[in-house]
Protein backbone atom coordinates (compact mmCIF):
# COMPACT_ATOMS: atom_id res chain seq x y z
CA UNK A 1 0.00 0.00 0.00
CA UNK A 2 1.18 3.45 -1.05
CA UNK A 3 1.86 5.36 2.33
CA UNK A 4 1.55 9.01 2.83
CA UNK A 5 4.31 11.12 3.93
CA UNK A 6 2.19 14.47 4.48
CA UNK A 7 -1.21 14.96 5.92
CA UNK A 8 -2.58 16.56 2.40
CA UNK A 9 -5.85 15.42 0.61
CA UNK A 10 -5.56 12.86 -2.16
CA UNK A 11 -8.23 14.12 -5.03
CA UNK A 12 -8.23 11.18 -7.77
CA UNK A 13 -7.34 12.55 -11.36
CA UNK A 14 -10.78 10.59 -12.80
CA UNK A 15 -12.74 13.45 -10.47
CA UNK A 16 -10.51 16.05 -11.04
CA UNK A 17 -12.94 17.91 -13.00
CA UNK A 18 -15.93 17.81 -10.82
CA UNK A 19 -13.89 19.03 -7.93
CA UNK A 20 -12.41 22.14 -9.50
CA UNK A 21 -15.74 22.92 -11.10
CA UNK A 22 -15.68 21.88 -14.97
CA UNK A 23 -18.06 20.70 -17.54
CA UNK A 24 -15.79 18.37 -19.31
CA UNK A 25 -14.20 15.22 -17.37
CA UNK A 26 -10.01 14.97 -17.50
CA UNK A 27 -10.10 11.78 -20.27
CA UNK A 28 -7.01 9.75 -19.20
CA UNK A 29 -4.27 8.75 -21.43
CA UNK A 30 -3.41 5.16 -21.14
CA UNK A 31 0.38 4.82 -21.29
CA UNK A 32 1.17 7.40 -18.11
CA UNK A 33 -1.41 5.75 -15.63
CA UNK A 34 0.88 2.30 -15.91
CA UNK A 35 4.21 3.98 -15.04
CA UNK A 36 5.23 3.60 -11.84
CA UNK A 37 5.05 7.09 -10.42
CA UNK A 38 9.00 7.59 -9.52
CA UNK A 39 9.27 6.27 -13.13
CA UNK A 40 7.09 9.72 -14.06
CA UNK A 41 8.22 12.62 -16.30
CA UNK A 42 6.46 16.13 -16.49
CA UNK A 43 6.76 16.45 -20.31
CA UNK A 44 5.04 12.94 -20.47
CA UNK A 45 3.10 11.94 -17.85
CA UNK A 46 2.01 15.26 -15.96
CA UNK A 47 1.72 16.91 -19.32
CA UNK A 48 -1.89 15.73 -20.23
CA UNK A 49 -3.18 17.13 -16.66
CA UNK A 50 -1.80 20.31 -16.85
CA UNK A 51 -3.35 20.45 -20.53
CA UNK A 52 -6.79 19.80 -19.42
CA UNK A 53 -6.50 22.50 -16.53
CA UNK A 54 -5.29 25.11 -19.10
CA UNK A 55 -8.08 23.92 -21.31
CA UNK A 56 -10.44 24.20 -18.67
CA UNK A 57 -9.30 27.16 -16.72
CA UNK A 58 -8.48 29.24 -19.99
CA UNK A 59 -6.14 32.00 -18.16
CA UNK A 60 -5.02 34.89 -19.64
CA UNK A 61 -1.76 35.49 -18.23
CA UNK A 62 0.00 32.42 -16.39
CA UNK A 63 3.48 32.48 -14.68
CA UNK A 64 6.03 29.71 -14.72
CA UNK A 65 8.59 29.21 -12.43
CA UNK A 66 11.60 26.89 -13.87
CA UNK A 67 11.61 27.23 -17.93
CA UNK A 68 14.07 24.41 -18.79
CA UNK A 69 13.80 23.36 -22.71
CA UNK A 70 9.79 25.21 -22.21
CA UNK A 71 7.75 21.82 -23.06
CA UNK A 72 5.45 23.44 -19.59
CA UNK A 73 5.67 26.64 -21.32
CA UNK A 74 4.19 24.86 -25.06
CA UNK A 75 1.39 22.60 -22.63
CA UNK A 76 -0.06 26.17 -21.82
CA UNK A 77 0.05 27.61 -25.00
CA UNK A 78 -0.94 25.07 -27.27
CA UNK A 79 -4.12 25.22 -24.95
CA UNK A 80 -5.40 27.87 -24.52
CA UNK A 81 -4.81 31.56 -25.80
CA UNK A 82 -2.57 32.57 -22.28
CA UNK A 83 0.77 34.98 -22.71
CA UNK A 84 3.22 33.21 -20.26
CA UNK A 85 5.80 35.32 -18.22
CA UNK A 86 8.61 31.96 -17.31
CA UNK A 87 11.77 32.79 -15.04
CA UNK A 88 14.81 30.29 -15.15
CA UNK A 89 18.44 31.03 -14.12
CA UNK A 90 20.26 32.26 -16.74
CA UNK A 91 23.75 30.08 -15.97
CA UNK A 92 21.54 26.66 -15.14
CA UNK A 93 20.54 24.84 -11.83
CA UNK A 94 23.73 23.22 -10.23
CA UNK A 95 23.09 20.16 -7.89
CA UNK A 96 23.97 19.54 -4.27
CA UNK A 97 27.18 17.60 -5.83
CA UNK A 98 27.64 20.54 -7.53
CA UNK A 99 27.56 19.38 -10.68
CA UNK A 100 25.00 20.27 -13.62
CA UNK A 101 21.61 19.32 -12.48
CA UNK A 102 20.24 19.44 -16.23
CA UNK A 103 22.69 17.70 -18.77
CA UNK A 104 23.04 15.18 -21.41
CA UNK A 105 25.80 13.76 -23.55
CA UNK A 106 25.28 15.44 -27.27
CA UNK A 107 27.24 14.00 -30.62
CA UNK A 108 29.94 16.83 -31.74
CA UNK A 109 28.03 16.62 -35.58
CA UNK A 110 25.17 18.23 -34.32
CA UNK A 111 24.98 22.34 -34.03
CA UNK A 112 24.08 23.74 -31.21
CA UNK A 113 21.97 26.49 -30.40
CA UNK A 114 23.77 29.78 -29.60
CA UNK A 115 24.64 30.22 -26.30
CA UNK A 116 24.87 26.50 -25.19
CA UNK A 117 27.28 25.59 -22.54
CA UNK A 118 29.73 22.59 -23.27
CA UNK A 119 31.90 20.11 -21.12
CA UNK A 120 34.66 17.91 -23.51
CA UNK A 121 33.95 14.51 -22.86
CA UNK A 122 35.95 12.41 -25.44
CA UNK A 123 36.77 13.52 -29.27
CA UNK A 124 33.28 12.68 -30.27
CA UNK A 125 30.93 13.85 -28.14
CA UNK A 126 30.78 16.95 -25.20
CA UNK A 127 27.88 17.15 -22.29
CA UNK A 128 25.96 19.96 -23.44
CA UNK A 129 24.33 22.09 -20.30
CA UNK A 130 20.32 21.85 -21.38
CA UNK A 131 19.17 24.58 -19.40
CA UNK A 132 21.28 27.46 -19.94
CA UNK A 133 21.94 29.51 -23.46
CA UNK A 134 20.33 28.60 -26.07
CA UNK A 135 18.72 25.77 -24.81
CA UNK A 136 16.14 27.76 -22.15
CA UNK A 137 12.85 28.13 -24.01
CA UNK A 138 13.79 26.23 -27.19
CA UNK A 139 10.70 24.41 -27.62
CA UNK A 140 8.21 27.36 -27.31
CA UNK A 141 10.92 29.35 -29.97
CA UNK A 142 10.81 26.30 -32.25
CA UNK A 143 7.54 26.15 -32.81
CA UNK A 144 7.21 30.00 -33.40
CA UNK A 145 5.80 30.94 -30.22
CA UNK A 146 8.03 33.14 -28.69
CA UNK A 147 5.56 36.54 -28.98
CA UNK A 148 3.67 35.28 -26.26
CA UNK A 149 6.84 34.46 -24.07
CA UNK A 150 8.16 37.18 -21.36
CA UNK A 151 11.27 34.67 -21.11
CA UNK A 152 12.81 36.26 -17.54
CA UNK A 153 16.46 35.08 -16.73
CA UNK A 154 17.16 35.74 -13.60
CA UNK A 155 17.10 33.99 -9.88
CA UNK A 156 13.37 33.49 -8.55
CA UNK A 157 14.53 35.29 -5.45
CA UNK A 158 16.17 37.98 -6.32
CA UNK A 159 12.77 38.99 -8.99
CA UNK A 160 11.46 41.75 -8.47
CA UNK A 161 7.68 41.21 -8.49
CA UNK A 162 6.94 45.19 -7.32
CA UNK A 163 6.69 46.16 -10.77
CA UNK A 164 3.72 43.29 -11.16
CA UNK A 165 0.05 44.47 -9.46
CA UNK A 166 -1.51 41.95 -6.82
CA UNK A 167 -3.29 39.24 -8.93
CA UNK A 168 -2.03 40.24 -11.65
CA UNK A 169 -1.92 36.41 -12.82
CA UNK A 170 -4.57 33.89 -13.49
CA UNK A 171 -2.70 30.88 -12.93
CA UNK A 172 0.75 29.51 -11.93
CA UNK A 173 2.96 26.30 -12.18
CA UNK A 174 6.06 26.25 -9.85
CA UNK A 175 8.76 23.75 -11.74
CA UNK A 176 12.22 25.56 -10.31
CA UNK A 177 14.82 25.17 -7.86
CA UNK A 178 13.66 21.91 -5.79
CA UNK A 179 15.32 22.99 -2.38
CA UNK A 180 13.48 24.14 0.52
CA UNK A 181 14.31 27.75 0.31
CA UNK A 182 13.85 28.41 -3.10
CA UNK A 183 10.62 26.75 -3.03
CA UNK A 184 9.18 28.55 -0.51
CA UNK A 185 10.18 31.89 -1.98
CA UNK A 186 8.09 30.53 -4.93
CA UNK A 187 5.09 29.94 -3.12
CA UNK A 188 5.09 33.36 -1.23
CA UNK A 189 5.52 35.25 -4.80
CA UNK A 190 2.75 33.10 -6.48
CA UNK A 191 0.41 33.88 -3.99
CA UNK A 192 1.52 37.73 -3.99
CA UNK A 193 0.82 37.67 -7.93
CA UNK A 194 -2.33 35.06 -8.30
CA UNK A 195 -5.92 36.50 -8.09
CA UNK A 196 -9.16 35.25 -6.24
CA UNK A 197 -9.84 32.14 -7.84
CA UNK A 198 -6.44 31.73 -9.57
CA UNK A 199 -4.79 28.68 -9.75
CA UNK A 200 -1.55 27.32 -8.39
CA UNK A 201 0.08 24.07 -9.44
CA UNK A 202 3.48 23.09 -7.70
CA UNK A 203 5.64 20.63 -9.56
CA UNK A 204 7.93 17.74 -7.70
CA UNK A 205 5.08 17.14 -5.20
CA UNK A 206 4.32 13.42 -4.75
CA UNK A 207 4.02 12.92 -0.94
CA UNK A 208 4.23 8.68 -1.44
CA UNK A 209 6.92 6.94 -0.01
CA UNK A 210 8.38 5.20 -2.95
CA UNK A 211 8.66 8.84 -4.90
CA UNK A 212 10.16 10.26 -1.67
CA UNK A 213 12.68 7.90 -1.66
CA UNK A 214 13.64 7.61 -5.16
CA UNK A 215 13.20 11.11 -6.06
CA UNK A 216 15.72 14.20 -4.44
CA UNK A 217 13.73 16.46 -6.34
CA UNK A 218 10.48 15.51 -4.19
CA UNK A 219 12.21 16.18 -0.74
CA UNK A 220 12.81 20.04 -1.03
CA UNK A 221 9.41 20.42 -2.05
CA UNK A 222 7.78 18.26 0.53
CA UNK A 223 9.74 20.14 3.47
CA UNK A 224 8.36 23.59 1.72
CA UNK A 225 4.92 22.74 1.48
CA UNK A 226 4.71 21.36 5.16
CA UNK A 227 6.77 24.12 6.40
CA UNK A 228 4.29 26.70 4.53
CA UNK A 229 1.15 24.79 5.25
CA UNK A 230 -0.63 27.47 7.68
CA UNK A 231 -0.03 30.10 4.96
CA UNK A 232 -0.89 27.68 2.04
CA UNK A 233 -4.25 26.75 3.96
CA UNK A 234 -4.65 30.64 4.87
CA UNK A 235 -4.22 32.03 1.59
CA UNK A 236 -5.96 29.10 -0.44
CA UNK A 237 -9.68 28.09 -0.60
CA UNK A 238 -8.80 24.68 -1.50
CA UNK A 239 -5.74 22.18 -2.12
CA UNK A 240 -4.92 19.03 -2.95
CA UNK A 241 -2.72 16.27 -4.70
CA UNK A 242 -3.84 15.01 -7.92
CA UNK A 243 -3.49 10.69 -7.41
CA UNK A 244 -2.09 10.12 -9.22
CA UNK A 245 0.88 12.86 -10.29
CA UNK A 246 3.34 14.74 -9.59
CA UNK A 247 1.05 17.88 -9.09
CA UNK A 248 0.04 19.98 -5.77
CA UNK A 249 -3.11 22.10 -6.76
CA UNK A 250 -4.37 25.19 -5.28
CA UNK A 251 -7.06 27.51 -5.80
CA UNK A 252 -6.72 31.20 -4.17
CA UNK A 253 -8.83 32.74 -2.17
Amino acid sequence: MTRLLIDIEGEPVATLGRRLGFATPFERPANPYRKPLPEWKMEEDDAPILRYLYRERRPCRHLEFGTWRGSGVVACLESCAATVWTLNLPEGEVGPDGRWAYAENWSRSIPLPPGARTSPLDEDRHTVRTDSGGFVGREYLSRGLGHRVCQILCDSRDWDITNYPPGFFDSCLIDGGHTQGVVQNDLGKALTLLRPGGLLMLHDFCPVDEVYSACPSTVGVLAAVHREMPTLRRNLSDLFWIDPSWLLIGVRR
